[in-house]
Protein backbone atom coordinates (compact mmCIF):
# COMPACT_ATOMS: atom_id res chain seq x y z
CA UNK A 1 0.00 0.00 0.00
CA UNK A 2 2.46 2.43 0.97
CA UNK A 3 5.05 1.38 -2.25
CA UNK A 4 4.35 2.08 -6.42
CA UNK A 5 4.75 -1.74 -7.37
CA UNK A 6 7.39 -0.21 -10.24
CA UNK A 7 10.49 0.50 -7.54
CA UNK A 8 11.99 2.93 -10.41
CA UNK A 9 9.41 5.23 -9.80
CA UNK A 10 10.15 5.48 -5.90
CA UNK A 11 11.17 9.28 -5.70
CA UNK A 12 12.73 9.23 -2.70
CA UNK A 13 14.75 6.66 -0.19
CA UNK A 14 12.68 4.51 2.51
CA UNK A 15 13.58 2.95 5.53
CA UNK A 16 11.31 0.16 6.80
CA UNK A 17 10.55 -0.60 10.33
CA UNK A 18 9.16 -3.57 11.51
CA UNK A 19 8.69 -6.19 14.23
CA UNK A 20 10.46 -8.74 14.31
CA UNK A 21 8.78 -12.35 12.41
CA UNK A 22 8.03 -9.82 9.15
CA UNK A 23 10.14 -10.94 6.98
CA UNK A 24 7.42 -11.35 3.73
CA UNK A 25 6.77 -7.47 4.37
CA UNK A 26 10.52 -7.00 4.35
CA UNK A 27 11.11 -9.13 1.37
CA UNK A 28 8.04 -6.83 -0.74
CA UNK A 29 9.32 -3.53 0.09
CA UNK A 30 12.59 -4.29 -0.87
CA UNK A 31 11.06 -5.47 -3.95
CA UNK A 32 9.04 -2.38 -4.35
CA UNK A 33 12.29 -0.13 -3.52
CA UNK A 34 12.75 0.45 0.07
CA UNK A 35 16.66 0.78 0.23
CA UNK A 36 16.62 -0.87 3.94
CA UNK A 37 15.03 -2.33 6.88
CA UNK A 38 15.23 -1.93 10.51
CA UNK A 39 13.98 -4.14 13.32
CA UNK A 40 12.67 -1.82 16.15
CA UNK A 41 14.78 -1.23 18.99
CA UNK A 42 16.24 0.85 21.60
CA UNK A 43 19.44 0.60 20.07
CA UNK A 44 18.10 0.92 16.84
CA UNK A 45 16.97 4.70 17.90
CA UNK A 46 20.25 5.78 19.09
CA UNK A 47 22.26 4.50 15.91
CA UNK A 48 19.02 6.18 13.35
CA UNK A 49 21.53 9.22 12.87
CA UNK A 50 24.33 6.82 10.70
CA UNK A 51 21.12 4.53 9.67
CA UNK A 52 19.56 7.42 7.34
CA UNK A 53 23.03 9.03 6.33
CA UNK A 54 23.91 5.43 5.10
CA UNK A 55 20.51 5.31 3.16
CA UNK A 56 21.29 8.29 2.22
CA UNK A 57 24.27 7.46 0.01
CA UNK A 58 22.67 4.17 -0.93
CA UNK A 59 20.55 6.05 -2.43
CA UNK A 60 22.94 8.36 -4.26
CA UNK A 61 24.33 5.50 -6.08
CA UNK A 62 20.54 4.52 -6.81
CA UNK A 63 19.84 8.07 -8.58
CA UNK A 64 23.04 8.22 -10.17
CA UNK A 65 22.46 4.86 -11.89
CA UNK A 66 18.80 5.88 -12.80
CA UNK A 67 20.29 8.51 -14.32
CA UNK A 68 22.87 6.95 -16.53
CA UNK A 69 20.84 4.36 -17.61
CA UNK A 70 18.18 7.03 -18.86
CA UNK A 71 21.14 8.61 -20.66
CA UNK A 72 22.13 5.13 -22.25
CA UNK A 73 18.73 4.57 -23.02
CA UNK A 74 17.84 8.13 -24.36
CA UNK A 75 21.03 7.91 -26.66
CA UNK A 76 20.10 4.23 -27.98
CA UNK A 77 16.97 5.27 -28.99
CA UNK A 78 18.26 8.64 -30.63
CA UNK A 79 21.24 6.39 -32.71
CA UNK A 80 17.86 3.96 -33.46
CA UNK A 81 16.32 6.72 -35.14
CA UNK A 82 18.85 8.45 -37.14
CA UNK A 83 20.14 4.88 -38.45
CA UNK A 84 16.77 3.89 -38.72
CA UNK A 85 15.62 7.05 -40.92
CA UNK A 86 18.53 8.44 -42.43
CA UNK A 87 18.97 8.34 -46.21
CA UNK A 88 22.46 7.78 -46.92
CA UNK A 89 23.01 3.69 -45.69
CA UNK A 90 24.43 2.69 -42.54
CA UNK A 91 25.97 -0.68 -42.38
CA UNK A 92 27.64 -2.13 -39.14
CA UNK A 93 30.08 -4.89 -39.35
CA UNK A 94 31.99 -7.01 -37.28
CA UNK A 95 35.80 -7.21 -36.75
CA UNK A 96 35.13 -10.39 -38.72
CA UNK A 97 33.96 -8.21 -41.43
CA UNK A 98 30.55 -9.41 -41.95
CA UNK A 99 27.29 -7.35 -41.40
CA UNK A 100 25.83 -7.01 -37.97
CA UNK A 101 23.62 -4.80 -38.99
CA UNK A 102 21.91 -2.56 -41.39
CA UNK A 103 18.83 0.44 -42.27
CA UNK A 104 16.14 0.63 -45.02
CA UNK A 105 18.28 2.66 -47.10
CA UNK A 106 21.30 0.88 -48.09
CA UNK A 107 18.66 -2.68 -48.14
CA UNK A 108 16.91 0.00 -51.04
CA UNK A 109 20.87 0.99 -52.19
CA UNK A 110 21.99 -2.66 -52.83
CA UNK A 111 18.63 -4.02 -53.76
CA UNK A 112 17.94 -6.56 -50.68
CA UNK A 113 16.18 -7.32 -47.42
CA UNK A 114 17.91 -7.11 -44.04
CA UNK A 115 17.48 -10.51 -43.67
CA UNK A 116 19.55 -11.13 -47.11
CA UNK A 117 22.32 -9.40 -45.52
CA UNK A 118 22.68 -9.85 -41.65
CA UNK A 119 26.11 -12.30 -41.31
CA UNK A 120 26.89 -11.78 -44.59
CA UNK A 121 30.71 -11.15 -45.83
CA UNK A 122 31.19 -7.18 -46.93
CA UNK A 123 32.77 -8.86 -49.80
CA UNK A 124 30.03 -10.62 -50.96
CA UNK A 125 28.72 -7.33 -52.09
CA UNK A 126 31.76 -5.44 -52.94
CA UNK A 127 33.06 -5.31 -57.13
CA UNK A 128 35.76 -8.10 -57.28
CA UNK A 129 37.97 -4.70 -59.04
CA UNK A 130 37.82 -3.07 -55.19
CA UNK A 131 37.87 -5.95 -52.95
CA UNK A 132 41.53 -5.78 -52.29
CA UNK A 133 41.22 -1.98 -51.65
CA UNK A 134 38.46 -3.10 -49.13
CA UNK A 135 40.04 -5.44 -47.74
CA UNK A 136 43.13 -3.04 -46.66
CA UNK A 137 41.03 -0.52 -45.42
CA UNK A 138 38.98 -2.66 -42.78
CA UNK A 139 42.26 -4.31 -41.99
CA UNK A 140 43.66 -0.99 -41.01
CA UNK A 141 40.72 0.00 -38.98
CA UNK A 142 40.23 -3.14 -36.98
CA UNK A 143 44.05 -3.17 -36.18
CA UNK A 144 43.71 0.63 -35.19
CA UNK A 145 45.92 1.81 -37.25
CA UNK A 146 43.18 4.10 -38.81
CA UNK A 147 40.71 5.79 -36.75
CA UNK A 148 38.34 6.30 -39.84
CA UNK A 149 38.63 7.00 -43.32
CA UNK A 150 36.19 7.69 -46.26
CA UNK A 151 36.77 5.95 -50.17
CA UNK A 152 34.46 5.62 -53.57
CA UNK A 153 33.75 2.03 -53.98
CA UNK A 154 31.73 -0.12 -56.13
CA UNK A 155 28.63 -2.27 -54.89
CA UNK A 156 27.40 -5.51 -56.74
CA UNK A 157 23.47 -5.27 -56.21
CA UNK A 158 21.24 -7.93 -56.00
CA UNK A 159 20.11 -8.36 -59.11
CA UNK A 160 24.04 -7.78 -60.45
CA UNK A 161 24.66 -4.27 -61.53
CA UNK A 162 27.40 -2.42 -60.27
CA UNK A 163 26.88 1.16 -58.10
CA UNK A 164 29.20 3.40 -56.65
CA UNK A 165 29.20 4.39 -53.41
CA UNK A 166 31.11 7.30 -51.17
CA UNK A 167 31.78 6.10 -47.90
CA UNK A 168 33.12 7.15 -44.56
CA UNK A 169 34.21 4.25 -42.46
CA UNK A 170 34.59 4.86 -38.46
CA UNK A 171 36.07 2.42 -35.96
CA UNK A 172 34.04 1.67 -32.50
CA UNK A 173 35.71 0.33 -29.47
CA UNK A 174 34.72 -1.13 -26.79
CA UNK A 175 35.30 -0.43 -23.16
CA UNK A 176 38.46 -2.28 -23.18
CA UNK A 177 39.88 0.15 -26.17
CA UNK A 178 39.45 -2.84 -28.52
CA UNK A 179 37.40 -2.30 -31.88
CA UNK A 180 34.24 -3.53 -31.56
CA UNK A 181 32.64 -2.66 -34.93
CA UNK A 182 32.93 -0.48 -37.68
CA UNK A 183 29.93 2.01 -39.20
CA UNK A 184 30.27 2.65 -42.58
CA UNK A 185 27.80 5.54 -43.91
CA UNK A 186 27.35 5.12 -47.83
CA UNK A 187 26.12 7.47 -49.85
CA UNK A 188 24.98 6.82 -53.51
CA UNK A 189 27.16 8.93 -56.29
CA UNK A 190 26.18 6.53 -59.13
CA UNK A 191 24.96 9.81 -61.02
CA UNK A 192 27.74 11.50 -60.34
CA UNK A 193 30.10 8.94 -61.61
CA UNK A 194 27.97 8.37 -64.55
CA UNK A 195 28.30 12.10 -65.62
CA UNK A 196 31.93 12.14 -64.76
CA UNK A 197 32.42 9.22 -67.22
CA UNK A 198 30.28 10.91 -69.81
CA UNK A 199 32.54 14.78 -69.36
CA UNK A 200 35.95 12.49 -69.65
CA UNK A 201 34.62 10.78 -72.86
CA UNK A 202 33.18 14.07 -74.32
CA UNK A 203 36.99 16.12 -73.52
CA UNK A 204 38.80 12.77 -75.35
CA UNK A 205 36.41 13.51 -78.25
CA UNK A 206 37.14 16.97 -78.29
CA UNK A 207 40.56 16.88 -77.94
CA UNK A 208 40.45 14.19 -80.68
CA UNK A 209 38.33 16.63 -82.79
CA UNK A 210 40.88 19.44 -81.95
CA UNK A 211 44.25 17.43 -82.98
CA UNK A 212 42.23 16.46 -86.36
CA UNK A 213 40.89 19.73 -87.52
CA UNK A 214 44.17 21.56 -86.23
CA UNK A 215 46.18 18.75 -88.24
CA UNK A 216 44.13 18.70 -91.16
CA UNK A 217 44.05 22.54 -91.54
CA UNK A 218 47.78 23.45 -90.85
CA UNK A 219 48.29 20.94 -94.41
CA UNK A 220 46.34 23.28 -97.04
CA UNK A 221 48.00 26.59 -95.16
CA UNK A 222 51.23 25.51 -95.87
CA UNK A 223 51.57 25.42 -99.42
CA UNK A 224 49.19 29.30 -99.17
CA UNK A 225 51.91 30.93 -97.10
CA UNK A 226 54.89 29.18 -98.81
CA UNK A 227 53.34 30.87 -102.30
CA UNK A 228 52.36 33.84 -100.85
CA UNK A 229 56.03 34.38 -99.73
CA UNK A 230 57.74 33.15 -102.67
CA UNK A 231 55.66 35.79 -104.40
CA UNK A 232 57.35 38.43 -102.00
CA UNK A 233 61.02 37.18 -102.21
CA UNK A 234 61.18 36.33 -106.18
CA UNK A 235 58.53 38.84 -107.75
CA UNK A 236 58.15 42.19 -105.24
CA UNK A 237 58.66 44.62 -108.03
CA UNK A 238 55.63 43.43 -109.97
CA UNK A 239 53.43 43.72 -107.05
CA UNK A 240 51.73 47.59 -106.82
CA UNK A 241 49.73 48.76 -104.41
CA UNK A 242 47.10 47.79 -103.77
CA UNK A 243 47.57 44.41 -104.65
CA UNK A 244 50.99 44.43 -102.51
CA UNK A 245 48.78 45.55 -99.63
CA UNK A 246 46.13 42.86 -100.11
CA UNK A 247 48.78 40.30 -100.32
CA UNK A 248 50.59 40.96 -97.29
CA UNK A 249 46.71 40.93 -95.37
CA UNK A 250 46.58 37.48 -96.69
CA UNK A 251 49.97 36.60 -95.51
CA UNK A 252 49.61 38.09 -92.19
CA UNK A 253 46.48 36.55 -91.62
CA UNK A 254 47.68 32.82 -92.88
CA UNK A 255 50.32 33.21 -90.49
CA UNK A 256 48.38 34.28 -87.73
CA UNK A 257 46.08 31.36 -88.31
CA UNK A 258 48.75 28.71 -88.50
CA UNK A 259 50.06 30.02 -84.69
CA UNK A 260 46.14 29.28 -84.19
CA UNK A 261 46.85 25.92 -85.21
CA UNK A 262 49.70 24.99 -83.73
CA UNK A 263 48.58 26.50 -80.36
CA UNK A 264 45.45 24.18 -80.65
CA UNK A 265 47.68 20.97 -81.27
CA UNK A 266 49.85 21.95 -78.56
CA UNK A 267 46.62 22.43 -76.15
CA UNK A 268 44.69 19.05 -77.43
CA UNK A 269 47.89 16.97 -77.11
CA UNK A 270 48.38 18.35 -73.12
CA UNK A 271 46.66 15.51 -71.28
CA UNK A 272 48.07 13.05 -73.86
CA UNK A 273 51.42 13.46 -72.98
CA UNK A 274 53.33 10.34 -71.29
CA UNK A 275 54.86 11.32 -67.42
CA UNK A 276 58.29 10.91 -67.09
CA UNK A 277 60.22 8.54 -64.84
CA UNK A 278 62.26 10.96 -63.44
CA UNK A 279 61.72 14.92 -62.25
CA UNK A 280 62.46 17.23 -65.41
CA UNK A 281 64.94 20.10 -63.94
CA UNK A 282 63.41 23.59 -63.77
CA UNK A 283 66.52 25.56 -64.53
CA UNK A 284 66.82 23.88 -67.97
CA UNK A 285 63.53 24.63 -68.79
CA UNK A 286 64.34 28.27 -67.72
CA UNK A 287 67.53 28.38 -69.88
CA UNK A 288 65.81 26.83 -72.66
CA UNK A 289 63.04 29.64 -72.23
CA UNK A 290 65.88 32.31 -72.47
CA UNK A 291 67.10 31.03 -75.46
CA UNK A 292 64.09 31.24 -77.02
CA UNK A 293 63.25 34.59 -76.53
CA UNK A 294 66.93 36.70 -76.29
CA UNK A 295 67.01 37.24 -79.97
CA UNK A 296 62.94 39.08 -80.01
CA UNK A 297 62.96 41.06 -77.06
CA UNK A 298 62.21 45.00 -77.29
CA UNK A 299 64.53 47.41 -76.04
CA UNK A 300 64.95 47.50 -72.18
CA UNK A 301 63.29 44.55 -71.63
CA UNK A 302 65.11 41.25 -69.70
CA UNK A 303 64.11 38.25 -67.99
CA UNK A 304 65.28 37.99 -64.61
CA UNK A 305 64.58 34.29 -62.83
CA UNK A 306 65.77 32.38 -59.31
CA UNK A 307 65.79 28.83 -59.12
CA UNK A 308 63.09 27.19 -60.65
CA UNK A 309 62.09 23.47 -58.60
CA UNK A 310 62.70 20.71 -60.22
CA UNK A 311 59.17 18.57 -61.07
CA UNK A 312 57.80 15.01 -61.74
CA UNK A 313 55.94 16.02 -64.95
CA UNK A 314 56.33 16.10 -68.93
CA UNK A 315 59.14 18.30 -70.04
CA UNK A 316 57.03 19.16 -72.71
CA UNK A 317 54.35 20.94 -70.05
CA UNK A 318 56.39 22.42 -67.65
CA UNK A 319 57.85 24.10 -70.91
CA UNK A 320 54.72 25.15 -71.92
CA UNK A 321 53.74 27.05 -68.84
CA UNK A 322 57.25 28.67 -68.58
CA UNK A 323 57.42 29.60 -72.04
CA UNK A 324 53.65 30.80 -72.22
CA UNK A 325 53.87 33.32 -69.02
CA UNK A 326 57.15 34.73 -70.27
CA UNK A 327 55.85 35.07 -73.59
CA UNK A 328 52.52 36.57 -72.57
CA UNK A 329 54.46 38.93 -70.39
CA UNK A 330 57.32 40.04 -72.66
CA UNK A 331 54.16 40.36 -75.33
CA UNK A 332 51.99 42.70 -72.88
CA UNK A 333 54.42 44.51 -71.35
CA UNK A 334 56.00 47.72 -72.93
CA UNK A 335 59.59 47.25 -71.26
CA UNK A 336 60.65 46.22 -68.62
CA UNK A 337 61.86 43.54 -66.65
CA UNK A 338 59.72 39.55 -66.68
CA UNK A 339 60.55 37.88 -63.09
CA UNK A 340 60.31 34.64 -63.00
CA UNK A 341 60.23 32.49 -59.42
CA UNK A 342 59.08 29.22 -58.04
CA UNK A 343 59.09 27.70 -54.90
CA UNK A 344 58.17 23.95 -53.03
CA UNK A 345 55.96 23.43 -49.80
CA UNK A 346 55.51 19.49 -49.91
CA UNK A 347 54.06 18.36 -52.43
CA UNK A 348 52.60 21.79 -53.72
CA UNK A 349 54.61 23.61 -56.47
CA UNK A 350 53.89 27.33 -57.18
CA UNK A 351 55.36 29.08 -60.25
CA UNK A 352 55.32 32.79 -60.65
CA UNK A 353 55.67 35.06 -63.48
CA UNK A 354 56.03 39.03 -63.24
CA UNK A 355 55.83 41.88 -65.40
CA UNK A 356 55.09 45.89 -65.28
CA UNK A 357 53.10 46.06 -67.89
CA UNK A 358 49.40 47.76 -67.71
CA UNK A 359 48.23 45.02 -65.65
CA UNK A 360 44.49 43.17 -66.52
CA UNK A 361 41.23 44.86 -65.55
CA UNK A 362 39.36 42.90 -62.65
CA UNK A 363 36.94 42.23 -64.87
CA UNK A 364 39.13 39.98 -66.89
CA UNK A 365 41.51 38.69 -64.56
CA UNK A 366 38.84 35.48 -64.73
CA UNK A 367 38.21 35.73 -68.21
CA UNK A 368 41.89 35.45 -69.58
CA UNK A 369 42.23 31.74 -68.86
CA UNK A 370 39.60 31.26 -71.27
CA UNK A 371 40.21 30.11 -74.80
CA UNK A 372 40.60 33.04 -77.32
CA UNK A 373 39.81 35.38 -74.54
CA UNK A 374 42.03 38.41 -75.17
CA UNK A 375 40.97 40.45 -73.24
CA UNK A 376 40.94 44.67 -74.13
CA UNK A 377 44.58 45.03 -74.67
CA UNK A 378 45.14 41.64 -76.23
CA UNK A 379 42.60 43.45 -78.89
CA UNK A 380 45.57 45.63 -79.92
CA UNK A 381 48.01 42.79 -80.55
CA UNK A 382 48.39 39.99 -82.12
CA UNK A 383 48.38 36.42 -80.49
CA UNK A 384 45.62 33.80 -80.09
CA UNK A 385 43.88 33.61 -76.69
CA UNK A 386 45.34 30.12 -76.31
CA UNK A 387 47.91 30.61 -74.37
CA UNK A 388 46.93 30.94 -71.18
CA UNK A 389 43.94 28.42 -71.42
CA UNK A 390 47.22 25.85 -71.89
CA UNK A 391 48.59 27.03 -68.92
CA UNK A 392 45.33 26.14 -67.17
CA UNK A 393 44.51 22.99 -68.75
CA UNK A 394 47.73 22.17 -67.46
CA UNK A 395 47.38 23.15 -63.84
CA UNK A 396 44.18 21.38 -63.57
CA UNK A 397 45.52 17.92 -64.82
CA UNK A 398 47.63 18.07 -62.61
CA UNK A 399 45.10 18.70 -59.21
CA UNK A 400 46.33 22.36 -59.32
CA UNK A 401 45.03 26.21 -60.65
CA UNK A 402 46.32 29.28 -61.94
CA UNK A 403 45.51 32.50 -61.79
CA UNK A 404 46.52 36.44 -62.34
CA UNK A 405 46.79 39.35 -59.51
CA UNK A 406 47.87 42.81 -59.53
CA UNK A 407 51.56 43.12 -58.64
CA UNK A 408 52.66 45.63 -56.14
CA UNK A 409 53.80 48.78 -58.25
CA UNK A 410 51.82 47.91 -61.23
CA UNK A 411 51.76 45.10 -63.44
CA UNK A 412 50.67 41.93 -63.09
CA UNK A 413 51.68 38.28 -61.79
CA UNK A 414 50.17 35.50 -63.03
CA UNK A 415 50.26 31.84 -61.00
CA UNK A 416 50.67 28.42 -61.32
CA UNK A 417 50.17 25.72 -58.27
CA UNK A 418 50.53 22.19 -59.32
CA UNK A 419 50.49 18.99 -57.00
CA UNK A 420 53.84 16.96 -57.73
CA UNK A 421 54.85 13.89 -56.03
CA UNK A 422 58.09 13.91 -56.21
Amino acid sequence: VLLHPDKNRVPFPLVLLTEAGSEAEVVDAIKAGAVDYLIKSPELLANLPRVIDRALRQWGCVIRQRLTEDALRESEDRFRSIFTTAAAGMVLISPFQNVIQVNPAFCRFIGCDEAELLNRSIFDFTHPDDREKIQQLYDAMFSQQLGSADCERRYLRKDGTTVWGHVSVACVTGGDGRPSYCIALVQDISLRKALEEKLLLANRELDAFVHTVSHDLRSPLTPIIGYLQFIFEQHADLLKPPLDDLLQEVLKEGERMHTMLEDLLALATVGSVTPPSEPVSGDDIMRTVLLRYSACMDNGQDVRFTSLPDILMPRTLYLQIIDNLVGNALHYSSGGSVEVSGSRTGGLVRLSVRDHGPGVADAEKERIFELFYRGVAGKKTTGTGIGLATVKKIALLHSGRAWGEDAPGGGSIFNVELMDSL
